[in-house]
């Protein structure tokens, strides 16, 4: 029996597939446009199902291929982050302030606690210094004695300097008057002096003067003799004439001229007796009354000159038993002022002898009194009852200052320090704050120790240090702060590997043991 065959044209199969696609494709947008909708199968999902269409497998084949090659690509492209954890606290950026014990005492009063904000200079806790502060006040009554006993000092010896030189004031004006006084002596002295000389060129002037008068009073005199004679001449010759012209010998003219010319020389007798004789007479008598009163004024001021002499000598003499005196009060003052000076420095030695010795109490005192060295908060406090003996050089207390950031100061294991570098971004996560609730808080490497050290629990550790991008939480719209101390863990990002490498690391540890063995 032959097998039948069943012959359709390509003509009715393209007819055939043409219904079905037409029949089954309002289904399958049916089902696309449900399937954003609704999640139960339709029926027309279920007839797809049942009947799959002709390119079912190969598409199931495509997008598997697709779905692999995507995989595949986004094994090779994607990334994943390597975590490492550091655990650590919160402590200030940069170093502390510590508050060391230089003295050993027992401790008296405790004043602050840990996490306590303190100012600078504020007494956190003190030694017993009873016997320090007893110290300190029987120097200061010392001190106070002696700074008394300096202060009467000084003022004596300012009161002594004070009089030493109203002394010298009153010597020096003194010495100014009297020499003043003797200037003034020699300067009338010398004024008398040159008077007398001029007295004396005057009174030889007044000399020549009168030898001078003389002469011409001579002369006067020598003329009017000679007029006289000339006189007595024409008196003789008138007579004749007079008698001629009576004989008629001569004329009348020269009788009359011979008159004229007696009457001109009994006139010269007579103007030469009134003016040269009398005017030189009263010059000579005036010339000689001036000589004797120069004379009386010379001899005046002659013996003016020996008194103005005598009172240059005495008060020369009176200056120099002055100036005696005062040399020698000088020299009893000036050794009573080096004798104060003594005093004084004596005193101010034992003044600075007890400031020492107190400052050295009083600096005694101050190392038994810690003191914030600055604005801050107490990081811890080792210090816990009043009691304890506490040994020089023991750490009291440590201060962060105020507004001084916060890290994350942390321990690596070394397992994951291999690729820790600066500036690498960190997660960090508070224990006191549920990272659920308050998220974390992103940060960065800010440095990390360049060797490792033991510890006993995770072994060899590198120091890490995280800054944080910010330093609160924020709970029902309210900031709050971080403190110091508050312990945290901090995931650092190491490197970033492809995906197929951590997909292919197992395979690879497999290799690598299975080559070992």
């Amino acid at each position: 029996m032959g097998a039948k065959v069943l012959t359709i044209s390509d003509q009715e199969l393209g007819k055939k597939n043409d219904q079905r696609s037409s029949l089954n494709q309002p289904k399958i947008q049916n089902f696309v446009y449900k399937n954003n909708d609704i999640i139960d199968w339709s029926a027309s999902l279920q007839s797809l199902l049942d009947q799959p269409p002709a390119e079912m497998p190969l598409r199931i084949i495509s997008s598997g291929l697709v779905f692999l090659l995507a995989f595949l690509g986004w094994a090779w492209l994607g990334k994943i982050e390597d975590i490492g954890t550091a655990k650590g606290k919160l402590v200030p950026k940069g170093e502390t302030y510590k508050v060391e014990s230089v003295a050993i005492g027992k401790v008296s009063r405790i004043a602050v606690k840990e996490g306590e904000t303190v100012a600078a200079g504020q007494v956190i806790a003190e030694l017993d210094t009873s016997l320090d502060k007893k110290e300190v006040k029987r120097l200061e009554q010392m001190l106070s004695s002696y700074q008394q006993e300096l202060k009467q000092k000084q003022s004596l010896l300012n009161k002594v300097y004070l009089e030493a030189q109203t002394h010298q004031r009153i010597s020096t004006s003194e010495n100014l008057g009297q020499e003043s006084a003797i200037k003034s002596a020699e300067d009338r002295a010398d004024t008398l002096l040159q008077l007398l000389i001029q007295q004396k060129q005057e009174l030889n002037a007044y000399n020549a003067r009168h030898k001078r008068l003389k002469l011409l009073s001579n002369l006067s005199r020598s003329r009017v003799k000679q007029l006289e004679l000339d006189l007595k001449s024409n008196q003789g010759r008138v007579k004749k004439l007079k008698s001629l012209k009576k004989q008629g010998a001569i004329s009348s003219e020269l009788v009359f001229q011979a008159n004229q010319n007696l009457s001109q020389v009994q006139s010269q007798i007579t103007e030469s007796k009134l003016q040269d004789i009398t005017s030189v007479s009263q010059q000579i008598f005036q010339n000689e009354q001036s000589m004797r009163t120069l004379a009386a004024k010379m001899t005046q001021d002659q013996g003016e000159l020996y008194s103005a002499y005598r009172q240059v000598e005495q008060l020369k003499a009176e200056l120099n038993r002055n100036k005696a005196e005062r040399t020698r009060l000088k020299l009893e003052a000036y050794q009573k002022i080096d004798q104060l000076k003594l005093e004084t420095t004596q005193a101010k030695t034992k003044v600075s002898e007890t400031k020492n010795q107190m400052l050295k109490a009083k600096a005694t005192l101050d190392q038994k009194l810690f003191k914030a060295p600055i604005d801050g908060v107490v990081l811890s406090f080792n210090l816990k009852n009043e009691g304890k003996v506490v040994n020089s050089g023991q750490t009291v207390a440590e201060i962060a200052p105020h507004n001084t950031p916060l890290i994350i100061s942390a321990v690596l294991p070394n397992k994951e320090a291999g690729f820790i570098k600066k500036d690498q971004p960190a997660k960090v996560k508070f224990d006191a704050y549920s990272y659920q609730d308050y998220g974390v808080v992103p940060g960065k490497v800010s440095s990390i120790s360049s060797d490792s050290k033991y510890d006993p629990k995770l072994g060899n550790v590198y120091q890490v240090e995280v800054e944080l991008e910010r330093h609160h939480i924020v709970d029902n719209n309210k900031r709050i702060k971080f403190r110091p101390g508050q312990s945290a863990t901090a995931n650092i990002v190491i490197r970033q590997r492809r995906i197929i490498d951590v997909l292919l690391d197992p395979i690879k540890q497999l290799k690598s043991g299975n080559t070992k063995k």
